[in-house]
């Protein structure tokens, strides 16, 4: 049945928990899956393993250099 995998930065429990939830129900309510046969996961990637535009998410100005052309 459906596996959904979410990869982001580490966040509060409480958020994962929240979209764990949230994607289960909306994919039931689009697929039709039982419930008990959706899969959810979530894999937290360091920002210092995480790079955009060659830039680390740990870069004080990731959200200025990460976004050049």
């Amino acid at each position: 049945m459906p596996i959904v995998s979410v990869t982001t930065w580490p966040g509060p429990d409480d958020l994962a928990r929240r979209l764990v939830e949230e994607l289960t129900g909306t994919v039931h309510r689009v697929t039709g899956a039982p419930m008990d046969k959706i899969t959810v996961y979530v894999q937290e990637v360091p920002r210092d393993r995480w790079a955009e535009g060659g830039v680390l998410g740990s870069n004080p100005d990731f959200a200025t250099l990460s976004r050049r052309t």
